[in-house]
């Protein structure tokens, strides 16, 4: 998925297949410009690839454009951590 759909907003996959507490999911990191926010608010999206609810877990702002370049290299292929995540975005 590309890192940019417009100038104020940014997505990339995270991972195409990522399995946390039995489900399955797709996950991307969303960086968008919102009003009332400096710089980037970063979501972390989970998309089930079957049954069960989405998740969305909020990160901390990103202050430009590189640090969510950063955040994209820091996640991208960690699954240990976009499994805490998820389960942290799940109440769990």
């Amino acid at each position: 998925m590309a890192l940019s759909r417009s100038s104020s907003w940014k997505e990339h996959r995270l991972a195409n297949r990522l399995e946390c507490d039995g489900t399955e999911y797709s996950v991307d990191l969303v960086a968008r410009k919102a009003t009332g926010v400096e710089g980037w608010k970063v979501t972390v999206v989970y998309l089930p690839r079957g049954e069960g609810a989405e998740i969305k877990v909020d990160l901390p702002n990103a202050a430009s454009t590189a640090e969510v370049r950063r955040l994209v290299t820091e996640l991208e292929g960690a699954d240990e951590r976009l499994r805490e995540l998820c389960r942290q975005g799940a109440g769990g």
